[in-house]
């Protein structure tokens, strides 16, 4: 049996179409996985800026049981405690702006944040669609 001019360019049209598709799959699947990989790391970064924070908040209520316990004023334990609150508030915008300076310009979709407040927000509905993920595996 032989083929016809036609069934040989069909065969080899449905060759070539094949490959492009098989190359625009593993493409585009290669592109997703890139930007959940950002979005992990994403996520990582700001629950480790968040541990820190619950840490270092952590370790200031016992700095001022200290003062208390060491005899310090209450308006001096006050000082302390508006510095130490400034300190932390520049310490949140300064790991936040670093973040956005740093972070490679191709991580911009996932930046979805421009201070504490906002990346918290963020970090909490990363989190949400994490546990929501979770439920749907088991």
């Amino acid at each position: 049996m032989e083929a016809t001019d036609l069934q040989i360019i069909i065969l080899v049209c449905v060759y070539f179409f094949g490959v492009f598709s098989c190359k625009f799959a593993t493409q585009f699947f290669e592109v997703s996985h890139a930007a959940r990989v950002v979005e992990n790391a994403i996520y990582r970064c700001l629950l480790m800026c968040a541990k820190i924070h619950e840490d270092v908040t952590f370790l200031q209520e016992i700095k001022y049981k200290h003062l208390e316990e060491a005899g310090f004023e209450k308006p001096q334990i006050r000082d302390f405690t508006a510095v130490d609150k400034q300190i932390t508030n520049h310490w949140k915008e300064s790991v936040v702006q670093n973040i956005l300076v740093y972070s490679p310009k191709e991580f911009s979709f996932a930046l979805k944040f421009t201070n504490w407040k906002e990346a918290m927000r963020q970090l909490d509905e990363m989190h949400k669609a994490r546990k929501g993920e979770e439920q749907w595996e088991k």
